[in-house]
């Protein structure tokens, strides 16, 4: 099952999902992936680490400043390193575990980012997932996951936070094994997402 967290740009996306992971730790629902932290410098945009859920650790992912034949998204280049981690993280999930990517946007619509990785994933029967997009983004989503199942959830909507919990630990109740333990924790603070 595909679940799909939407919202406008910068409308705390990646903030909600990073309040989300120590509560689905405590409901033993194993999770992977990774989340995009907002970096900035001086009070301005420089780019996005990606932040590995299963690992813990952040990495360097989109940048302003880049060197020519990187790909390119808006202003950020994506940086070889960070596709390099994001990849793993998406193509690393364990059996029963829930993928959360964060986000799909343009570069990826177009077949290109983490795409590549992402439709390999995504073609696995037993997938079950949480993509982050931006709204005006959803319907490309939905043309791109064809007859896929989908639901979709509004980080507008006030009751966003209950209602994904239940489909996530729905999910996590199909495709747990009674052994499973949730390798995820709480992401470093202070930082937005995309």
């Amino acid at each position: 099952m595909i679940l799909v967290l939407a919202g406008p740009v910068h409308s705390g996306k990646t903030t909600f999902l990073r309040g989300l992971l120590p509560d689905l730790k405590a409901l033993r629902l194993p999770v992977s992936g990774y989340l995009s932290l907002l970096v900035m410098n001086e009070g301005e945009i420089v780019g996005y680490d990606l932040f590995d859920i299963r690992r813990r650790e952040s990495i360097s992912f989109l940048r302003t400043e880049g060197e020519a034949g990187w790909q390119r998204v808006g202003p950020y280049f994506l940086l070889p390193c960070g596709l390099e981690a994001a990849a793993a993280a998406i193509l690393g999930l364990k059996p029963g575990e829930i993928l959360i990517v964060d986000e799909v946007g343009p570069m990826e619509l177009a077949g290109r980012g983490v795409w590549p990785a992402l439709s390999e994933a995504l073609s696995r029967s037993s997938l079950d997932c949480l993509l982050v997009v931006r709204k005006p983004l959803l319907d490309d989503l939905r043309n791109h996951l064809g007859k896929t199942p989908v639901e979709v959830f509004d980080i507008e909507r006030k009751d966003v936070y209950p209602s994904l919990i239940r489909a996530l630990s729905e999910l996590g109740a199909v495709g747990s094994k009674p052994n499973d333990k949730s390798d995820s924790e709480e992401t470093p603070s202070g930082r937005g997402g995309r």
